[in-house]
């Protein structure tokens, strides 16, 4: 499994090189997989209360589908994952005396 994580965590990077549509919704489901795994790791790592453990579960299995549905709408409807990224990154600092 770590294996297949590692090559999915490498397979996001080629949006950096490759912006496009079927990126983008490679990216929409690898991210949220990516994290699913990870907090799955800390809950069974850490979770140690009985009956606890499947509605913790449940909730990351459908906070994970629910987070993929809506990158994958955001990708079809709007400008994408990528392009949010790069107009996050390319905003500017407003100086004080701009604003006034």
């Amino acid at each position: 499994k770590q294996w297949y994580q590692r090559r999915v965590a490498i397979t996001a990077g080629g949006a950096v090189f490759y912006p496009c549509l079927p990126v983008d919704h490679a990216l929409a489901i690898l991210i949220p997989l990516h994290t699913h795994w990870g907090l799955e790791q800390v809950f069974l790592d850490y979770v140690h209360i009985k009956g606890l453990k499947m509605p913790i579960s449940i909730a990351l299995k459908v906070l994970t589908g629910l987070t993929i549905v809506a990158l994958l709408y955001f990708n079809q409807h709007d400008i994408g994952i990528t392009q949010a990224v790069k107009d996050v990154w390319n905003i500017r600092r407003v100086k004080p005396e701009e604003l006034g």
